[in-house]
């Protein structure tokens, strides 16, 4: 099946202000600060990690080859056709696992589980706490890194990683405290760096920003958010994160019940979203062909 791709050029985010601190994002907040080594996850467009200079943006968006990657469950798959330069292909695994593949063939799955699985080991697989269709105890063969998102042993995670030309860091934030959460720090936003572009994994985020996190974040070019509607917050809730964090793209993961999907839509129309509906659970991204508006982006693979 076709990816689908963007042919719009830059969208630059609107000013909106910050929300004010909630008690118990502000109580993690401190404690990320106190960290000495607490990584720096400024989502600014980076460099090219091979050369040390940031490479140009491609005009077009290069046709989209035959023999895309497919879910685990088609079986006999590789990783794909080499991608073009500036070029990172996002393909929805499903739930809130995505696969993010980068034109030097690195490649990370987030939200790594045991029932929903590339085709492949990837190099870096990152995981949160919430339940056990956030994470997995067992890593198959091949994976380099396991970045774990909720802190153990009162060690806030702190990553940064690089592969090649993907450079992925996080920034912890809290989950509630239910059956089988960690509560406090015991999720983190993942930020995939590569091709100039940022995309960002919410995980299981439970609340809105404080401005220290939104700060960490940075610039996003692309988000994946969770549109559940209460299994980590309120769509409502959701929209306010939105707004912190400007995306050019917004793309929903953790749905497929209850209308959740059709109701986020209607809340982003009218917030004067684009919808596109993509027809494959693959697209590949150019920061230069990026949508002009804010855009919502659904990839199939929702209903698992």
């Amino acid at each position: 099946m076709a990816a689908s791709s963007f042919f719009a050029g830059f969208f630059a985010p609107s000013t909106a202000s910050l929300p004010r601190a909630i008690s118990l994002a502000a109580i993690l907040s401190l404690a990320v600060m106190a960290l000495p080594n607490q990584a720096a996850a400024r989502c600014l467009p980076v460099a090219d990690y091979q050369g040390g200079s940031i490479k140009s943006f491609a005009r077009t968006t290069p046709p989209i080859a035959t023999g895309l990657l497919r879910t685990a469950a088609a079986g006999n798959i590789v990783r794909g056709p080499k991608l073009p330069a500036d070029t990172v292909e996002l393909t929805y695994l499903g739930h809130s696992t995505f696969l993010i593949r980068t034109a030097q063939d690195a490649t990370a799955v987030t939200d790594y589980n045991g029932y929903i699985r590339a085709p492949f080991a990837p190099d870096i697989v990152t995981m949160n706490r919430a339940h056990t269709t956030h994470y997995s105890d067992v890593i198959e063969p091949g994976v380099k890194h396991v970045l774990k998102g909720w802190m153990e042993k009162g060690v806030i995670p702190s990553h940064n990683v690089t592969v090649r030309d993907l450079h992925v860091t996080n920034v912890p934030t809290n989950i509630r405290e239910h059956v089988g959460d960690s509560g406090w720090a015991g999720n983190s936003i993942f930020i995939f760096k590569s091709a100039s572009m940022c995309i960002v994994h919410l995980g299981h985020l439970h609340h809105r920003l404080i401005p220290s996190h939104a700060a960490k974040v940075g610039m996003v070019d692309v988000l994946l958010a969770p549109i559940d509607d209460g299994y980590t917050m309120p769509q409502t809730l959701l929209v306010q994160v939105i707004d912190d964090l400007h995306p050019t793209v917004v793309v929903p993961m953790h749905y497929g019940f209850g209308g959740t999907l059709e109701k986020f839509l209607a809340t982003m129309r009218s917030r004067k979203f684009d919808i596109r509906i993509a027809k494959s659970r693959t697209t590949r991204l150019m920061k230069a062909t990026l949508p002009r508006r804010p855009t919502v982006l659904v990839l199939q693979g929702g209903g698992i």
